[in-house]
């Protein structure tokens, strides 16, 4: 484990019993709660979520702290403001297509009775203040889009003061935030006096503790996706850690590419070929089971089955002048041969990993691969393996297989679940990690008197 890694696991068993401690607070009322939540849904063309998983993954953290009367400000991002190109000159038009109202309409659905105030106006200033101050025990208000204001990605001092006004007490339950150091998640925990973990971070680093740092041998990785780049830090740690990693994706050309493979046309990273090369060697001087496609689906187009076949991949026979790929072809799937034998490896594990799918499985002649891991996950999962999955093209994968797939835990984190893994420095953890005993939240209460006249 690298030298930034090594307080990881400490922190993270911390920040599990810190969580406990504020689930086991029994009387929040009165106090006001500033909940910062990854609510970064997906939208459709006429501005409706897409997607509800993160909203529904929030819902533990709500609820709770509504059960015991807190008074909750709900804080979150939703894309990204900044890069949007048509904002100048237009800033009501701009604030209405990046507002949280898509998102307002899910949780009112999502939460009993009044118990939902509405959206904030803002996220700072007399309108934001006013709005948390008339909320009554039980009841959660959700703050508009922390980036409309550029403080926010800016993790600005003066910014982050406005939203802790807003509050006595913060839990960060964004897990997918947590590696990125910005205001809501870093700088407004160091300002406030009792701060705390959400059960969705709870969670997820009580899955990493259980699958990365304490697993059950032999530990099983499957890691796709398109760039070696995106996951070298993570390949890497996870060549030092897991006892079978199987690779595909388009990644894997990579690979391939860099142990003499002619892959045609697909798509390689040139300079990651002796980086790729070296963690070949790593994993065979530790004694890592690493798997390589040794099949492969072809298409003519990556966007629809053109002159498809599945070809062989040796370093024998696939040279540039006879490749197995064709020239004018690319590696859109791994082949059925590599596909049982990634599934007869993995079914084998007693922990089990999986970021990232096999090949272009949007395209559903091409998604044979990653159905192959969805169905080693499962069975893996059903004779009670521990088993996870992240990274938001396998989480859709994974929801678009039906009802009979099965998984121990499905990680939200996303790009910050990758960064754990690496050891990174996760500034939004570490901004969490307080000596604050539980009990010192009742504390943060009005007195009754002063709570009734808030009413």
């Amino acid at each position: 484990m690298p030298a930034a890694a090594n307080d990881l696991p400490a922190l993270a068993a911390r920040l599990v019993a810190a969580a406990e401690g504020l689930a086991r607070a029994e009387d929040l009322r009165g106090v006001r709660v500033l909940l910062r939540a990854d609510l970064n849904v997906p939208l459709t063309p006429d501005g409706a979520v897409a997607d509800d998983s993160r909203i529904r993954a929030t819902l533990p953290a709500l609820q709770m702290l509504a059960a015991k009367g807190a008074r909750v400000a709900l804080a979150s991002h939703l894309g990204r403001p900044d890069a949007d190109a048509d904002a100048g000159g237009r800033p009501a038009a701009w604030r209405a297509r990046h507002s949280l109202a898509p998102v307002a309409a899910e949780l009112r659905a999502h939460l009993p009775g009044d118990s939902f105030a509405g959206l904030a106006p803002d996220c700072v200033g007399p309108a934001a203040a006013a709005a948390v101050g008339a909320l009554k025990d039980g009841q959660v208000l959700l703050l508009e889009n922390l980036r409309l204001h550029a403080g926010e990605a800016a993790n600005d001092a003066a910014f982050a003061a406005q939203l802790a006004a807003l509050a006595d007490v913060y839990v960060g339950d964004a897990f997918g935030v947590m590696h990125r150091a910005q205001a809501s998640v870093t700088a407004v925990p160091a300002l406030m006096p009792h701060r705390y973990p959400g059960p969705l971070v709870a969670r997820e680093l009580s899955n990493y503790l259980a699958t990365m740092v304490h697993p059950r041998r032999p530990l099983g990785v499957a890691m796709g996706g398109a760039k070696v780049k995106d996951k070298i830090g993570v390949l890497r740690e996870l060549i030092a850690r897991a006892d079978v990693l199987v690779v595909g994706g388009r990644m894997a050309y990579t690979f391939l590419a860099a142990l003499g493979v002619s892959v045609g046309r697909t798509q390689i990273e040139q300079e990651w070929l002796e980086p790729a090369r070296k963690m070949v060697d790593a994993a065979k001087a530790r004694g890592v089971k690493l798997l390589l496609p040794t099949d492969v689906l072809v298409s003519e187009s990556l966007d629809a089955p053109v002159a498809t076949r599945i070809v062989p991949l040796t370093r024998s026979c696939c040279t540039p002048e006879a490749p197995c790929i064709p020239p004018g072809s690319f590696g859109v799937d791994i082949g059925p041969a590599t596909a049982a034998a990634y599934a007869e490896a993995l079914e084998a594990c007693e922990t089990l990993f999986w970021n990232g799918p096999m090949g272009r499985f949007e395209v559903p002649e091409f998604g044979g691969g990653t159905n192959a891991l969805i169905a080693a996950v499962t069975a893996a999962t059903k004779r009670g393996a521990a088993t996870c999955i992240g990274g938001g093209d396998s989480l859709a994968a994974f929801a678009h297989a039906g009802p009979g797939a099965a998984v121990g835990f499905a990680s939200t984190g996303g790009g910050a679940s990758l960064e754990l893994l690496e050891g990174a420095a996760m500034p939004g953890l570490r901004a969490l990690d307080s000596p604050a005993a539980p009990a010192a939240l009742v504390a943060a209460a009005p007195a009754p008197a002063a709570a009734a006249a808030a009413q």
